[in-house]
């Protein structure tokens, strides 16, 4: 069985139905339209739950959220499953194996490294869906992210909720300090590492998680058009600034993802293995970690 690890409540977790609840459509103006998606999965984990990731370059592994897929255990991956719902043709495919970050193993450090990729069963050529790189430079404050999720979208007031499967995209600016009194009253380390954390205002038409959006990307455009990973969506603070009880985040509620730049020394093995062809035989996870 893969660790336990500790449950906290700031974490989105997984939800049995899909689909990020925002107050506006970024698609809907030119200049904040969001880069494209075809890359960003659909998670189904092998008890039925959704979460959201990314296809990395190689088209083997999914970036996601560790708490996503830390409890399983490991003769059930084979159930788990990846849709990419945005990418013409839909491809699919099943778990091959998880890997935690090292540092998510850890019941202190997981509160912030929190961090897995799922391995396929078999790659995705590149001309069906490309992987996107991870951003090499760490995110400064105040960075503009797009913010993208299979979360439950709805309002959560009426059984307002929407059919699972539709990706949606806001935005949001990594502007909150994390100050000590602030990381002590989210149940936090001081020393917090690569975690980001953020408001969301609606007033500059911010986008806000909901429940399903963990391990989902905020995908930014580098200078050379190319879209890069720049953080990796771990949740909300269901604390008493909960004002209204929404799935969404409002009134200045906060939200925490993790600079995926910071990941890039444990990505890297990974990501420089030799694509395994067809006929070669899979090693089992335990001979691979």
């Amino acid at each position: 069985m893969l660790r336990p690890r500790f449950s906290l409540l700031v974490f989105l977790g997984v939800t049995r139905v899909g689909a990020i609840v925002v107050d506006e459509d970024p698609t809907k103006s030119g200049d904040c339209a969001p880069p494209l998606t075809d890359a960003v999965a659909l998670v189904y984990t092998p008890v039925g739950n959704t979460a959201s990731g990314t296809l990395l370059p190689g088209g083997r592994y999914i970036l996601t959220a560790a708490h996503v897929v830390s409890d399983l255990a490991e003769d059930t991956l084979a159930r788990g499953l990846i849709k990419f719902p945005s990418c013409p043709g839909k491809p699919r495919r099943h778990w091959k194996a998880v890997h935690l970050h090292p540092k998510a193993e850890d019941l202190e450090l997981s509160r912030v490294w929190d961090a897995a990729l799922i391995e396929l069963d078999s790659p995705l050529p590149e001309d069906v869906v490309a992987g996107v790189p991870i951003r090499q430079r760490a995110v400064e404050k105040g960075l503009m992210v797009h913010l993208v999720g299979y979360g439950q979208q709805g309002d959560g007031l009426l059984g307002n909720f929407r059919p699972p499967g539709t990706l949606s995209h806001g935005r949001n600016r990594f502007d909150q300090n994390p100050t000590p009194s602030l990381l002590v009253s989210l149940g936090l380390p001081v020393d917090c590492g690569p975690l980001l954390i953020h408001r969301f205002d609606p007033g500059h038409r911010e986008g806000h998680f909901a429940p399903g959006d963990s391990g989902g990307p905020g995908l930014l455009a580098g200078p050379d058009g190319r879209v890069r990973i720049a953080s990796l969506n771990l949740g909300r603070h269901r604390g008493p600034s909960d004002h209204d009880h929404r799935l969404n985040g409002s009134f200045g509620e906060l939200g925490l993802s993790l600079d995926v730049s910071a990941l890039r020394p444990w990505l890297e093995p990974f990501l420089s293995q030799p694509q395994k062809t067809q006929s070669e035989k899979p090693k089992s996870q335990k001979d691979e970690m």
